[in-house]
């Protein structure tokens, strides 16, 4: 079977991790429908398709999991029914000696779920520890399935916090790194938390996001649903209409609205949220549904293997970031007139059609509205990358040749600081550089690099790309200055290449997470033999 990219690089996680552990004696529980890692690449001597009878014991164990909704009384707890596969984590633990380690791929609801809490600190009092959380690779099960799980790593031993990490790309070895040497990095390449301080990726993702809206707009605040709503309803029948209520989906995809006449699916799936006048408005809230980080909120609040479901609790505890009264009735107009102005639109595409002797009529009412609102458009763009923070594919930078600090640095040191990245961009899956923009994510604008005018920077910025990386490279890169809440930022966007990039032609650098990586003699032959396929 042909494996994708997730499988591998979750493969060679695994293969890497046993290495650092010094373990030989390893085993594969096959058991899983789908597989998630591949014995090629693992190694493992022992592969096992069944539990019962085994009585060897093993430096690691890597389980494969079946998925699904089967249920069945916990091998902990008769008296409470759990999933099946979580019954099996906890037979499989029994192979692993004192010093051993496993790895099981799992619904994220072990974690987040209260059944799921009870069943790991059960699992604890028998002395099985889950030490380490990491988020795997999207689409590991595609093309069969869209469902993401998450990999769980036990020990014989607690360690007194969880570490939580994401394989991504390459940056497993730093993954390893971390853990093994107690280090405390970031989310993306291992961080360690309280127990109870982590509940499931996206809301980390989330908590991260929401503090750099308050960052960029000092006069947003963050709430508990539970704060600024007066009660959470269901019903059997029709809801009535209660003013300044929202409509949040039990079930599947449908939109959050604030108004009960769109409401697309029955009632009985639907929660009523009356919400506290004083502190936020329901239009508003809709809007902020409809962003990225109101749809990843909603995303977080889904339990469930493959039927994804919101309960009352997890709405309730659920965050949301609110500006005053006075901003959220002017973002609700705004929204009105743009509603206006995609119905113009509409109307204007209906009347080509009937009459395209008005084409040159409506390409006018065009031009007047469009410029506008592209440039708001790409504002927007650069404040949510600015927000989501640095990682493989965004990097920041403070200047591109000043030397802020004063430290007595040269300018051609902080410029190349930038053009390496765009050249690790190029030779990775291409990326985005933001010039005017601290590690932090505050906004200082490139008035820093103390330009006589805009066109002279970029044509500074230019040449040097040129210079030091060459012109052949230009259809990849695309660059201009925005203004971004009053301050300009230079915007570079760079595709994947196709060859290989060097810095003044004898420098290769890659992207990962969340650096830039140089790389020369066996390590740069082989990932340009990887990359390039050359």
């Amino acid at each position: 079977m042909k494996l994708n990219n997730a499988q591998i690089q979750l493969s060679e996680f695994i293969k890497e991790f046993s290495k650092s552990q010094e373990y030989s004696n390893n085993a594969l529980v096959k058991i899983s429908t789908y597989e998630s890692v591949n014995n090629d690449i693992l190694e493992f001597k022992t592969v096992l398709t069944k539990l019962s009878g085994n009585q060897d014991s093993y430096d690691f164990v890597f389980v494969d999991l079946p998925f699904g909704i089967q249920k069945e009384p916990s091998r902990l707890d008769e008296s409470k029914k759990v999933n099946k596969n979580w019954n099996i984590i906890f037979d499989s633990l029994q192979l692993v000696n004192s010093k051993g380690f496993l790895f099981a791929v799992a619904e994220p609801s072990l974690y987040a779920s209260k059944r799921g809490k009870e069943f790991l600190a059960q699992m604890c009092s028998q002395g099985f520890s889950c030490n380490l959380l990491l988020k795997v690779p999207d689409k590991i099960y595609y093309p069969h399935t869209s469902f993401n799980p998450i990999l769980l790593g036990f020990q014989r031993t607690e360690i007194k916090d969880l570490f939580v990490a994401s394989i991504d790309g390459d940056n497993y070895q730093s993954i390893i790194s971390n853990f093994n040497n107690r280090q405390s990095e970031s989310l993306l390449n291992g961080k360690f938390l309280q127990r109870n301080e982590f509940s499931s990726f996206n809301k980390a993702i989330i908590e991260e996001q929401i503090e750099g809206l308050q960052t960029q707009y000092k006069e947003y605040r963050k709430f508990n649903l539970a704060d600024i709503s007066q009660s959470v309803n269901l019903t059997k029948e029709q809801f009535e209409e209660i003013p300044n209520s929202i409509y949040i989906p039990k079930l599947g995809t449908s939109k959050v609205v604030a108004d009960i006449n769109q409401i697309k699916i029955k009632h009985q799936n639907i929660f009523q949220v009356i919400l506290k006048t004083d502190i936020v408005l329901s239009e508003y809230l809709e809007l902020f549904y409809r962003s990225e980080i109101g749809q990843l909120i909603l995303s977080s609040l889904n339990t469930g293997s493959f039927i994804p479901s919101i309960n009352k609790s997890s709405i309730l505890e659920s965050f949301v970031s609110i500006p005053p009264i006075a901003e959220q009735k002017v973002l609700i107009h705004t929204d009105r007139k743009l509603t206006e102005i995609q119905e113009t639109i509409d109307d204007l595409k209906h009347e080509l059609s009937l009459n395209p002797k008005n084409a040159e009529v409506i390409l006018e009412k065009y031009d007047a509205i469009s410029a506008p609102l592209k440039k708001l458009s790409i504002e927007d763009e650069i404040l949510s990358l600015i927000r989501k923070g640095e990682n493989k594919k965004i990097e920041f930078k403070q200047t591109f040749s000043k030397d802020v600090n004063d430290k007595g640095i040269h300018k051609s040191v902080i410029q190349k600081a930038s053009l390496k990245n765009i050249v690790g961009f190029l030779n990775a899956d291409g990326g985005t550089l933001l010039i005017g923009v601290t590690d932090d994510g505050e906004i200082t604008g490139i008035e820093e690099d103390n330009f006589t005018s805009k066109d002279k920077y970029l044509l500074n910025f230019k040449s040097l790309l040129k210079a030091k990386i060459g012109e052949e490279y230009y259809p990849l890169i695309e660059f201009d200055l925005f203004s971004v809440l009053g301050k300009t930022v230079l915007k570079i966007d760079c595709e994947p290449s196709k060859k290989p990039c060097y810095f003044e032609g004898n420098e290769f650098y890659v992207r990962t997470n969340p650096a830039t990586d140089k790389l020369d003699g066996r390590k740069l032959i082989e990932y340009v033999k990887r990359r390039f396929n050359e």
